[in-house]
């Protein structure tokens, strides 16, 4: 597919309507962001579960199946799926992962000409995935179905709402995402028999609003200039990804990515020959803008990748690289992530082995499934999964809970109905985040680290660290009152371990900092601060705090909470024969007032992690794991510019040094914390540096 501007059919401007943020593109960034575990780089031995020989249910009677779907419908913390089928009933199936495998629940039960796409968002706001579908070249709707979270009943399908009706027909893909940078999110869809990519805000309302408003976001003819192969007749594919590093999320369609300029306007800059599927992330790891893999869709043509070699805008900047040696055949499926745990994001594409309904034979019998395992530099290494199957939508996704990366099959007309399951390296337990031979943890995430995307949205970010293996956090609650944030923690299986609080109010309202503390279960209490004027820390400061951490620390005992300081390095200047750090622990009492050791700031200040452990003991109780940047300045100041804090490993912390003595002293409790504007692609790295350490 190919996209040619014209200048009467750009972008029209939009209306927007607040509400909270993107969520229904976590699915595909999480499978991009949450493979984080290392283990041994050989490739996975495959476990295939098929329904044509009854080891998956049955998908129903259709022999045309459409779309797949995967998220967390019922939010247990464990991913299910979602096919959809035309020709026959019912039209949605939900695939929910279950103890002894799947269990299958009508969401759709009439007939409905649904057509590939489909995508999970949030619509109404009540903390649950509702999904969406478009109609096919038979249909010019759009619809959306309600999730009945918590009440799940295999017979009770969902209840169906309008986004779209009337106009031209055909809408293959849809993406939710913050495309506007409103801090809320839009819905975005193809429209192919208008050659159409429409924008539509979320109504304030959405259960009362049918139809949605949407505008054009671009409109354009659709050509071959002949970049390889036979495109594909119509345009389609859907991505979402910050394309430019401007901290603003790009959408990706067909073989462009669009700039947003603000006032509802979109510039559209090519990026490929041709075009089909689309997905974008870090293939080369520390790069400063992602790379973007396009595959040909419904035609034929080249599968390629490409990296910017100057500015993302110039389309001349962009250069390919092809991968399959000779050209893709109805490459319907695209995904990337980490499939063999090394680490290293990986590239999973498969051709069609049958479109053509009108026969019974296959087009394409020798139809292959590859991936391309990456070693992080651009290098990939091709594989063949199975020669003589069909993929079309297949997905990579984590779908019985044990923290790698599968596979979901479902063919559109080849040996249909059926579904088919690659469980990676079979079904085994969890892995949680940053556990290996030598550092045990627990390891948990402080939530600051991923502050730029709280703002955001709250519930998308929570799956980011859910996913990256994370059972315990350090934090805020962002807003939410904190029996909701409990509950939003606990449905992805994770515990809010410790909080902060400012000075001022445990000096000014300590009982309300025991409610919050025991409304949200935390086990500490910190304070991350003692006021001071400018630079000027003093031993009057220490003498002050000292007095206010004891009776604080006091009370918090007696109402079975710890409480916890957490030094930022300013504490470290010199006083007498010591340090004013060392003042502050001698007028602390030891069984009221515990400390949170922060081996950035530690080093920050020019002190030694291992020698002041070695010194206090069981005083440090917590630990942020932090890395300082290697010739970053040293000073008193508690402060630091944000690229001083690097990936854990990459830095100038002797981390088999201090992890082995705070598992001497008995550290409880470890926190990633990355302060970088870039800590989302950096903690995958600090987790497998932490997998991979020996002592």
């Amino acid at each position: 597919m190919n996209i040619e501007i014209e200048p009467n059919k750009l972008p029209l401007a939009c209306n927007t309507v607040r509400t909270i943020g993107l969520k229904a593109i976590a699915f595909f960034l999480l499978i991009i962001l949450a493979s984080a575990q290392t283990g041994p780089t050989k490739d996975p031995v495959w476990q295939h579960l098929s329904s044509k020989r009854g080891e998956m249910p049955p998908t129903g009677g259709s022999t045309e199946q459409t779309g797949a779907l995967v998220g967390d419908f019922d939010g247990d913390g464990i991913n299910g799926f979602i096919l959809s089928f035309r020709q026959k009933a019912p039209a949605l199936v939900w695939y929910r992962r279950v103890e002894s495998g799947w269990k299958t629940y009508v969401i759709e039960k009439d007939y409905l000409p649904l057509e590939a796409g489909g995508a999970a968002y949030d619509i109404d706001g009540d903390g649950d995935l509702d999904i969406v579908f478009g109609g096919d070249w038979q249909s010019d709707e759009i619809w959306w179905w309600e999730n009945p979270a918590p009440n799940f009943d295999p017979a009770v399908p969902w209840k169906r709402h309008v986004i779209k009706k009337g106009g031209e027909t055909q809408h293959h893909d849809q993406i939710f995402g913050d495309f506007k940078n409103t801090g809320t999110p839009q819905l975005v869809f193809w429209n192919q028999g208008s050659k159409t990519i429409f924008i539509a805000d979320i109504p304030a309302h959405p259960r009362e609003t049918e139809p949605w408003p949407f505008v054009p976001l671009y409109s354009g003819r659709v050509v071959d200039t002949s970049g390889g192969g036979n495109a594909a007749k119509y345009p389609e594919g859907l991505a979402a990804a910050d394309i430019d590093g401007d901290g603003v999320v790009d959408l990706l369609a067909g073989n462009y990515w669009f700039k947003y300029l603000g006032a509802g306007k979109f510039k559209p800059i090519r990026i490929g020959s041709i075009g089909g599927r689309i997905r974008a992330a870090k293939l080369i790891e520390g790069s400063k803008y992602p790379q973007v893999v396009i595959a040909p869709g419904d035609g034929s043509g080249p599968l390629r990748w490409y990296e910017c070699k100057g500015d993302p805008q110039n389309e001349k900047d962009w250069v390919g690289h092809d991968l399959g040696g000779r050209d893709m055949i109805h490459g319907h499926t695209l995904e990337l992530g980490d499939i063999n745990g090394d680490g290293h994001l990986d590239i999973f594409a498969a051709e069609m082995a049958k479109w053509t309904e009108a026969r019974s034979d296959p087009d394409n019998p020798k139809a292959e499934t590859w991936i391309f395992y990456g070693d992080g530099k651009g290098n990939f290494r091709k594989t063949v999964l199975v020669t003589g199957n069909e993929f079309h939508e297949g997905r990579l996704a984590d779908l019985d809970g044990d923290g790698d990366l599968d596979i979901l099959n479902k063919p559109y007309n080849w040996e249909t109905p059926r579904v088919d399951v690659w469980l990676n390296n079979g079904t085994g337990p969890r892995k949680h985040a940053g556990v290996g031979k030598s550092f045990t943890g627990p390891l948990g995430l402080e939530l600051y680290s991923l502050r730029h995307h709280f703002v955001k949205n709250v519930p998308l970010t929570l799956d980011y660290v859910h996913d990256f293996g994370f059972t315990e956090v350090e934090g805020d609650t962002y807003g939410y009152q904190p029996t909701v944030f409990v509950n939003m923690l606990a449905a992805r299986g994770m515990k809010l371990v410790g909080t902060f609080v400012d000075y001022e109010k445990f000096q000014n309202d300590l009982d309300d900092v025991i409610k919050d503390a025991k409304a949200l279960g935390v086990q500490y209490v910190l304070c991350g601060w003692i006021p001071h004027e400018g630079t000027g820390f003093t031993d009057r400061d220490v003498h002050n705090a000292a007095k206010l951490f004891n009776r604080v620390g006091e009370k918090l005992n007696a109402a079975g909470l710890k409480f916890i300081y957490h030094p930022h390095g300013y504490e470290f200047r010199p006083y007498k024969n010591g340090t004013l750090f060392d003042l502050l622990a001698a007028e602390t009492r030891p069984e009221f007032v515990s400390f949170e050791l922060d081996v950035f700031w530690i080093e920050h200040s020019g002190a030694d992690p291992v020698k002041l452990m070695r010194k206090y003991g069981t005083r440090f109780s917590l630990m942020h794991v932090k890395d300082l940047r290697k010739g970053a300045a040293r000073d008193f100041t508690g402060a630091a510019p944000d690229t001083d804090s690097v990936a854990i490993g990459s830095g100038s912390v002797d981390w088999p040094g201090v992890l082995k003595e705070a598992r001497r002293i008995g550290v409880k409790h470890y926190f990633i914390e990355d302060e970088s504007s870039e800590a989302i692609d950096q903690i995958p790295q600090s987790l497998r540096y932490l997998e991979s350490l020996r002592w």
